[in-house]
């Protein structure tokens, strides 16, 4: 297996967990935050977590494929996503972003220099690495809220099959 099939194949994961996680969450809870506190970092809820998650992979893809840098704020506020229904569209429309650039993408392309509006150059797979990480940093904290309010089974982040590794 290619090491962008690879890649391909944790971004993917990453989406339906995302997807299966949302489910979970109790439109009540969709923008609950655990506690409030003026004296630390701005503490998020499930809802926005799972947008941000949307937005790291949309900004990014859309950079290594398009050259399109615009950051997806506008369109991920907890207004513009206001349910659970509106935020599965939302990573919906960006798997798809997702899956076209990685359908341009071969193994020797993440080794090339992009160079993104902070004007550091960086490899496509640096980029990659770094927007799969800071995802799953997320994801991570979506799997902690909801296990302060619910005892659902949540999905598994392992990969459960052999099948996932060819």
């Amino acid at each position: 297996m290619s090491i962008v099939q690879s890649l391909s194949n944790e971004f993917e994961r990453l989406h339906q967990t995302a997807l299966e996680v949302l489910e979970l969450i109790p439109p009540e809870k969709l923008y609950w935050r655990p506690y409030e506190s003026e004296r630390f970092l701005r503490v998020y809820s499930c809802g926005e977590l799972l947008a941000h998650i949307g937005a790291i992979v949309e900004y990014g893809f859309n950079g290594i494929s398009r050259n399109f840098w615009d950051d997806p704020f506008d369109w991920t506020m907890p207004e513009a996503l206001a349910s659970k229904e509106n935020i599965k569209l939302y990573l919906e429309e960006v798997a798809a972003i997702r899956r076209e650039a990685f359908s341009l993408l071969k193994d020797e392309d993440l080794s090339k220099l992009i160079y993104p509006p902070s004007g550091k150059p960086v490899t496509i797979g640096q980029l990659i690495i770094k927007m799969l990480t800071h995802a799953v940093h997320h994801r991570g904290q979506v799997y902690a809220y909801v296990h302060l309010f619910s005892e659902e089974k949540l999905p598994s982040i392992f990969v459960t099959a052999v099948s996932d590794h060819q």
